[in-house]
């Protein structure tokens, strides 16, 4: 059944709905092992199903199903039977709600928006968002939904660059929607913007200044409760109940590009950029806070790291200057291990084994040990440039490259 929506103040948009699905049926995956927002159920890049394998048929990855969304380098989210990201075809973006198990389409909705590929690519580079049954989605220009995820049917829509009063930064909004309680979070303007996740309605914004392209993170246990927002000259602590500033971190990167979300463990805050910025360490101290160590060895131009126990694991130095695949000590920043020759596309962890997928579409497992970089598994899964985070969920691992090819791994036994 196609529905077709004119004239709804919202411009022409559509909706496919692929064998007349009016019901959500009964997930077979436990809600557990969903991966419902960018970086995973804890914002960390990692993944607690621990029941899976790769002991594949002749030794090489055992693709389920692959489908095709369009450009872009919005990551794969699950919920339950279903799998939602956003592409750029024919002219306009498209929000793609897929079956897990045969990658059939099950719903999309188009809007208008320009592929935008000055310096790269081009299309939609923001994850959704799930939140119960609805689906967040944030484009580059700054169109903000609210879908049902059933049905793909619009709840609400806003302009939030409009709505806010504030200016996109340079490559369009990057940075995935955030639902804490009642407030969606978005990075909009200086130090953020929040809406009611109900009906989007404004509840409170910041100054006219460019953002950075990060994801907000929130703070656990904070009070008042905070999130750190990326501007494109800091790191900023926001009273999310507010909107008022609590601190500033001064973060100065070439392009403004401050990409790579905050990592958190206790009361330290590890930041990091490209373009030769590199990463530093931060520990609180009567709210704010106080510089640990700093370093040229982790440069994070686009990907954020992973702290799994007391390691960083993450992708050193720019795309497209030969970045490596790097392990530092969280205490100290001094480097167990390196990898040159890799060229690392994005990567996640799941029951202490990275996975890793490179530029050229070759999907890696290996131990995430300090002891050094020793693959176990993988194989070529997916032709093109491949720059988005490999997922693992309900048993399946998604990846996907810029051109829009989305391949499901099985590993199941």
């Amino acid at each position: 059944m196609i529905l077709n929506t004119y004239g709804n103040g919202f411009g022409l948009t559509w909706v496919l709905l692929v064998g007349a699905v009016t019901i959500w049926i009964p997930t077979t995956v436990a809600r557990g092992e969903d991966w419902h927002r960018w970086r995973g159920p804890n914002s960390d890049g990692i993944s607690r199903q621990s029941d899976w394998s790769t002991r594949w048929p002749n030794e090489k990855p055992n693709i389920a199903w692959t489908q095709s969304v369009g450009t872009g380098f919005s990551s794969i989210v699950v919920r339950g039977d279903h799998a939602f990201t956003i592409g750029h075809q024919d002219g306009q973006d498209v929000v793609v709600c897929l079956s897990v198990s045969d990658g059939r389409e099950v719903w999309r909705y188009g809007y208008p928006a320009s592929l935008d590929d000055r310096d790269f690519e081009g299309g939609p580079t923001s994850t959704p968002t799930v939140d119960g049954d609805r689906l967040y989605v944030l484009s580059r220009g700054g169109d903000l939904f609210c879908f049902d995820c059933v049905t793909g049917e619009l709840v609400w829509q806003q302009q939030i660059a409009d709505l806010a009063e504030v200016r996109l930064p340079g490559w369009g909004f990057s940075a995935s929607p955030v639902v804490i309680g009642d407030h969606l979070l978005v990075n909009a303007g200086e130090s953020g913007a929040a809406v009611n996740k109900q009906d989007g309605t404004l509840l409170w914004s910041s100054a006219d200044r460019e953002s950075g392209y990060a994801t907000p993170v929130l703070i656990p246990d904070s009070q008042p409760t905070t999130a750190i927002f990326a501007s494109s000259r800091a790191y900023i602590g926001v009273d999310i109940r507010s909107g008022e500033k609590l601190w500033s971190e001064r973060w100065l990167t070439s392009f403004n590009c401050n990409a790579a979300d905050p990592i958190l463990r206790g009361d330290r805050m590890f930041l990091s950029s490209g373009y030769n910025r590199g990463g530093a360490l931060y520990q609180f101290v009567d709210g704010q806070p106080q510089l640990l160590w700093k370093t040229k060895e982790m440069q994070n131009q686009l990907h954020t790291s992973i702290l799994y126990q007391d390691h960083l694991y993450g992708i050193d130095g720019d795309m497209d200057a030969g970045a490596r695949l790097k392990c530092l000590k969280w205490e100290t920043g001094e480097v167990a291990w390196s990898v040159d020759d890799l060229s690392p596309g994005g990567m996640s962890i799941a029951d202490g084994k990275l996975i890793l997928i490179t530029e050229s579409g070759e999907l890696i497992i290996s131990p995430a040990t300090p002891q050094g970089w020793n693959p176990i598994a993988g194989g070529q899964v997916i032709q093109g440039k491949c720059r988005t985070v490999p997922v693992l969920s309900g048993g399946r691992i998604y990846c996907r490259s810029v051109q829009g090819a989305v391949v499901c791994i099985s590993c199941r036994d």
